[in-house]
């Protein structure tokens, strides 16, 4: 019973309309405000800049993309001609590419190293390039050299881009066995020379030392802080004119090695024509008799010998023969000078050796 009364109240409430006027219902309509229909001017002037912003960025990207492809392409174009003019034949050429071809200037190469497959000191590789089928790329060639690598150098095109161009200079590069042996060269060994000296002798009334060298080689070179005389493949004289301490130097080459031998001499006193410092005109040795520096009576120099007395400057002796010594006579009056006065001598050399002083002077007295 219930539920019949509940289905006849919701037939009758479903099925219950108000009349429909359509006129009041326009008229309604009308005094109602109009919604705006469609983007504002606001808004399609945003989308029209957000679209113009991207259709820029993508003409940009594809222009850069574009003009760096079309430069790497000219750089593998030259570096080929280049390798094809230096191919000694055509059984050394590099191997043709795999890849399908289609004409296309947008070429983008990864690697770009030189290809010279006539050089014979590197090693060929062929390497394909994976790429679109739409693009035509041929194979690189690769060099490479244990002990070279090339230098890569960029340079700038007319448009302002930089455009790399591979240089043919080499760069050494030492290999590990290379390392060691310069780290640890081999040593250069000379001829062996051992050198000694005879004593100072006056043979010839000059001060010489002779150097002597013993050695497996013949030609030796001679240097000193002193005047050498007589230089020969194993001996050299040194004139001590000096007292003082000489160093002689000898050197000599073996298959292109060379070594050096140092020896030091002294010399006591300087040299003084070897005079004496007193004489005895009464003596019955005529050397003690007489004066005159013995060195001039042995050596072939000409000079000239004056005796000087102290007390005025006079000239007491003068002479420019080695036998004729001076007895002890003052030229003067013709008579002896007197005994345990010591006189003044003095010699001027024309003819001195080299380093060798032209003057020489000292004292000598009468017993």
């Amino acid at each position: 019973m219930k539920d019949q009364f509940e289905t006849k109240i919701k037939s009758v409430v479903e099925e219950f309309s108000y009349d429909y006027d359509p006129q009041a219902w326009e008229a309604l309509s009308k005094k109602l405000p109009q919604a705006n229909s469609g983007f504002s001017w606001l808004g399609k002037i945003a989308v029209v800049g957000i679209l113009s912003i991207g259709l820029l960025s993508i003409w940009y990207n594809f222009s850069r993309e574009n003009k760096h492809s079309n430069h790497t392409t000219q750089v593998a174009k030259n570096k080929t001609q280049s390798s094809d003019k230096t191919k000694p034949s055509s059984a050394q050429e590099a191997p043709k590419s795999t890849t399908p071809t289609q004409p296309n200037s947008n070429q983008n190469i990864s690697t770009i190293a030189p290809n010279n497959a006539a050089n014979q000191g590197w090693t060929q590789i062929t390497q394909e390039v994976v790429a679109d089928p739409g693009w035509h790329l041929a194979p690189i060639a690769l060099r490479q050299q244990h002990n070279s690598m090339p230098i890569v150098s960029e340079s700038f095109n007319d448009d302002g881009g930089q455009m790399p161009q591979v240089q043919e200079h080499l760069l050494p590069l030492d290999l590990p066995g290379q390392q060691a042996q310069r780290a640890t060269p081999t040593p250069c060994k000379g001829p062996k020379i051992v050198l000694d000296a005879d004593a100072i002798n006056y043979e010839d009334g000059t001060p010489r030392i002779r150097i002597n060298a013993e050695s497996s080689v013949t030609e030796i070179s001679w240097s000193a802080n002193g005047t050498l005389l007589n230089k020969k493949s194993r001996s050299v004289d040194l004139l001590a004119f000096q007292g003082q301490t000489y160093t002689i130097t000898a050197q000599a080459q073996l298959d292109g090695c060379s070594s050096t031998e140092k020896i030091k001499i002294t010399a006591n006193e300087d040299y003084n024509l070897l005079a004496v410092n007193a004489f005895n005109p009464q003596s019955r040795d005529e050397r003690n008799a007489t004066f005159m520096p013995y060195a001039l009576t042995i050596r072939d120099v000409r000079f000239e010998l004056i005796v000087i007395d102290p007390d005025n400057g006079g000239i007491v002796f003068r002479t420019k023969d080695a036998q004729n010594a001076w007895d002890g006579t003052d030229q003067r009056n013709g008579q002896m000078v007197p005994a345990q006065k010591a006189y003044i001598w003095k010699v001027v050399l024309q003819d001195a050796l080299p380093s060798e002083k032209t003057t020489y002077s000292g004292t000598i007295v009468r017993i």
